[in-house]
Formats: structure tokens, C-alpha cells, sequence
């Protein structure tokens, strides 16, 4: 019998086919350790960007866009890149970049 014959069957085995590109994490902590070693893997071209004074949404952007998965969020790499760094700086004497000031909130009064 041809897939024409059954209504369906093309769209099951394209859907199958898309699943089987790539494994299902097994749990959260196999997925945040996947996004680690893709942070880990991208750090040169990540601190390229960031000296070339790109900021992290933009960065973030670019990695939607170029299609990698499983997306990261913008506070994720940003937190994991400033680890991964100052490991970098530890083992090579490279300075690690500076992370910016949180932004927002109240601040409170110098006292005199």
C-alpha cells in the first residue's frame, strides 16, 4: 500500500523524521548542561561580540536566529558566559570582561 493510500501518513513520518534530528534532554539538569558546553563552545566568538560592544540581546538574537537550539535566555548566557570567563582568566592571566551594574531598583541614600 502507498502513503497516498492512508490520509496522514506523510505528515506522521515528517513529523517522526523532525523528532528523530535530535535526542530529548532527560531531564532539566542534561539540558542546562547542554546549554553550558554550547556557551563553552561559542565562548571566543561570545567575547568577540561583547568587545566589539554588541550587548546581549542582540547576541541572543543572533543565536535564535541562526537556529540553535535548545534556546537560551538572555540572562542565562550572560550568567554563563561570566563563569565560563573567569575560569578563562584563571587558567590564561586574560582578564575577564566586566559585567554590568544591574539595572533598576532603588537605591538607597549615602548617609552623611
Amino acid at each position: 500500500m502507498a502513503d497516498f493510500d492512508i490520509p496522514g501518513l506523510g505528515y506522521a513520518r515528517q513529523a517522526l523524521t523532525k523528532l528523530a534530528k535530535g535526542p530529548a534532554p532527560s531531564s532539566s539538569k542534561t539540558l542546562t548542561m547542554t546549554k553550558w558546553a554550547m556557551i563553552r563552545e561559542l565562548y571566543t566568538e561570545l567575547r568577540a561580540a561583547r568587545l566589539a560592544g554588541h550587548s546581549w540581546y542582540k547576541i541572543d538574537k543572533a543565536l535564535r536566529e541562526s537556529g540553535l537550539k535548545p534556546y537560551m535566555s538572555t540572562s542565562f548566557i550572560s550568567r554563563a558566559f561570566h563563569a565560563i570567563d573567569l575560569e578563562y582568566e584563571k587558567e590564561t592571566g586574560v582578564k575577564a570582561l566586566p559585567r554590568e551594574a544591574a539595572k533598576g531598583g532603588k537605591r538607597r541614600k549615602k548617609e552623611a
